[in-house]
This record gives C-alpha cells, sequence and structure tokens, in this order.
C-alpha cells in the first residue's frame, strides 16, 4: 500500500531533525575535543547545512510525486533528476573537502557528470512509470513481492510432489527388492534340498550293491 503524505513528510521531518541535534552536539564538543580533523568535519558540515536542507526538502517532494498514481507521478523523474544533481553537488563537495586530506590530484569533470546522471535518472524515471503502469512505486512493489511469493510456493509445492513420488519410488522399490529377495531364498533352499537328496541317493547306491554281493 502506498504511504501517506503526511508519514512521508514526517519520516523526513524527523530525519532531519535527529541530524541536526546530533550536529549541535559535535558542535557543542568543539572546545572540548582538541582535534584539528575534528574540527574541520564539524566546520564542513555547518557550512554544508544549506545544501543538506535542500536535499532533504528535494526528497521529500520527490518521494510524495512517486507515492502518486499516474498522471501526478509524472513529476517525479524531473524531481529524481533535481535530487540527483543536489547529491553530486555535496558529493563533490566532500570529494574536495576529502582530497585536502589525501592529496589524491585526481580532477573530476563534475559539470559533465551531473548533465549526464541528470538525463540518465530522467529517462530511468520516465521507464519506471512505464514499466509499473503508471501506479506508486510501493503498489508496484507490493504487487511484486506477491507475485514472488506464489511462485516461491508454486516452486515450493512442485517440490514437494517430486519428494512424494520419490518417496513412493523408493517404497516401492524396497518392497520389489523383499520380493526378490524371498525368491532367492526360496531357489537356495530347493537348490540346497535337492542337492542334499542327491548326495543321500548316491550314498544309498553303494550299500544296495553292498547287500546283492553278500546275497
Amino acid at each position: 500500500m502506498p504511504r501517506s503524505t503526511a508519514k512521508i513528510i514526517l519520516s523526513r521531518i524527523t530525519g532531519f531533525i535527529f541530524f541536526l541535534i546530533l550536529l549541535a552536539i559535535a558542535n557543542m564538543l568543539i572546545g572540548s575535543v582538541h582535534n584539528e580533523t575534528y574540527r574541520s568535519i564539524i566546520f564542513f558540515f555547518n557550512e554544508s547545512l544549506l545544501l543538506l536542507l535542500i536535499l532533504m526538502l528535494l526528497g521529500m517532494v520527490n518521494d510524495i510525486f512517486w507515492n502518486m498514481n499516474f498522471p501526478f507521478n509524472i513529476i517525479a523523474p524531473i524531481t529524481s533528476a533535481v535530487l540527483s544533481f543536489c547529491v553530486l553537488t555535496f558529493m563533490y563537495a566532500l570529494w574536495i573537502f576529502l582530497d585536502q586530506y589525501i592529496q589524491s590530484g585526481m580532477t573530476i569533470p563534475i559539470g559533465l557528470l551531473k548533465i549526464v546522471v541528470f538525463f540518465i535518472v530522467l529517462l530511468a524515471g520516465y521507464l519506471a512509470i512505464l514499466v509499473r503502469g503508471g501506479k506508486p512505486k510501493s503498489d508496484w512493489e507490493d504487487k511484486w513481492k506477491e507475485r514472488r511469493q506464489a511462485r516461491w510456493l508454486r516452486e515450493k509445492e512442485r517440490l514437494q510432489r517430486r519428494l512424494n513420488r520419490i518417496d513412493r519410488h523408493v517404497k516401492n522399490k524396497e518392497e520389489v527388492d523383499w520380493e526378490d529377495v524371498g525368491e532367492e531364498f526360496k531357489l537356495a533352499f530347493y537348490n540346497l534340498g535337492k542337492s542334499i537328496n542327491k548326495s543321500f541317493e548316491n550314498n544309498k547306491k553303494p550299500k544296495e550293491k553292498r547287500r546283492k554281493r553278500r546275497q
């Protein structure tokens, strides 16, 4: 089910307020922590606070539009593309800050990268709307989960049927094997009795011959 707009706004604002509280605590600890790297990190986030606020607002608006049905969600790819543009801006500022310490000397074509990512996200957004049939992202994910679960249940039933067939086959095979073993025992006892009778007859014939000679 799609999330309500109130839940989206509440979750975004709550997350940003939590971030502001952590940043305020970190600022209060600057006087206690005598470390230049720590101060540089806090100052970086202080300077980027406006950009982070814009990212939060854009993300909230973007989630709201993606939570709507067609044609209202037709603006969602545009907000996603603008959001990606701002995310790259923040990531590039973060890279410039980190490069002061690692000194990689690597140059990133951020202008070209922003344009390419902007149009890729824009195109991917409209393709996503077409694939989902204009439905909200959450509805499409729920249906996809239902289909995957139904497919899993079918595979489970199919596997269970195979196991049952294998089990019946094994039981039938064991019964046939025991019948074969019984027949083999019968044949063995018959051959044994026949050989005993034959040996008894062979022993009996010399005795009869001796009796005839004596007579």
